[in-house]
């Protein structure tokens, strides 16, 4: 399963709109803030090659993979190392390559430990990867466990530095996603073990702090799995309901809840 991008792509919403030294407008002829001292691009080249990562996010994953890559090869010790690994893992990861989201994930944490959109993306990527059938999966199962505990951990220690300027508001917003996006780690860990309950109370703890349509069908989902059908016809009426969630989305919460409605018996399909 993807992750979200909804973290990642906020914190750049964030720094953009938080007067970073690189947050210009995509233009050659803006001009770019250069930090000799602290956080900040050094010189303006590598201000512009930090700013083609954050435009780039919105073209192809091959697209954000060079930019990360050119922006790593000629600034290796960039402050913003991790998270631009953190963007090449999740390019990796729309590109249906797990194995490199992994190993671009791992890297990023390296290279900031405290990196929670990374810590999420390989707690997601892990969890929903995972087999019952997997001679490791305990092994797989609890290293996603412990990514998405590292990046409640982490969010709960307050902005990381590259936020020190964003408002309460956004800061608060991207806590929220994180969070979510952890509990649906654990959420679909449970699931891979069978622990249906848990599971859905994992997935309701993302969803309290995060009303996500799409954690909102996975709620349903493991409801419908454990069989109370009432509580996951429910769930699926929701996001129908839902004025945020897109129409392909309430599409797929509509087909869900007719076949909850047929799982709890022809009387009550007949009904509807």
């Amino acid at each position: 399963m993807r992750r979200s991008a909804l973290p990642a792509t906020f914190l750049l919403a964030a720094l953009l709109s938080s007067g970073a030294a690189f947050a210009q407008a995509p233009s050659a002829q803006a001009p770019v803030k250069v930090e000799k001292k602290g956080l900040g691009p050094k010189s303006k080249d590598e201000a512009l090659a930090v700013n083609a990562v954050i435009q780039l996010q919105a073209q192809s994953p091959d697209d954000e993979i060079k930019a990360v890559e050119a922006l790593l090869t000629k600034f290796a010790d960039t402050v913003y190392k991790g998270f631009a690994l953190e963007i090449e893992a999740e390019a990796y990861q729309k590109k249906n390559d797990n194995a490199k989201a992994i190993v671009y994930g791992e890297q990023a944490l390296v290279a900031d430990p405290k990196n929670y959109d990374a810590d999420n993306l390989l707690a997601n990527v892990l969890a929903s990867t995972t087999r019952d059938t997997d001679l490791d999966k305990e092994e797989k199962l609890t290293r996603a466990e412990k990514y998405a505990h590292d990046a409640m951990d982490a969010l709960q220690a307050g902005k990381p530095p590259l936020f020190a300027n964003a408002s309460d508001e956004a800061w608060a917003k991207t806590k929220a996603q994180g969070e979510s996006l952890a509990w649906q780690a654990l959420g679909v860990a449970a699931l891979v073990r069978k622990k249906t309950d848990e599971a859905v109370a994992d997935f309701q703890k993302g969803v309290e702090a995060n009303p996500d349509p799409v954690l909102m069908i996975r709620t349903g989902r493991a409801l419908l799995a454990a069989r109370k059908y009432d509580d996951a016809i429910a769930w699926f009426q929701k996001v129908m309901d839902s004025n945020d969630a897109p129409a392909q989305i309430k599409s797929i919460a509509q087909a869900d809840r007719v076949r909850a409605i047929q799982a709890k018996g022809p009387a009550a399909a007949a009904a509807k």
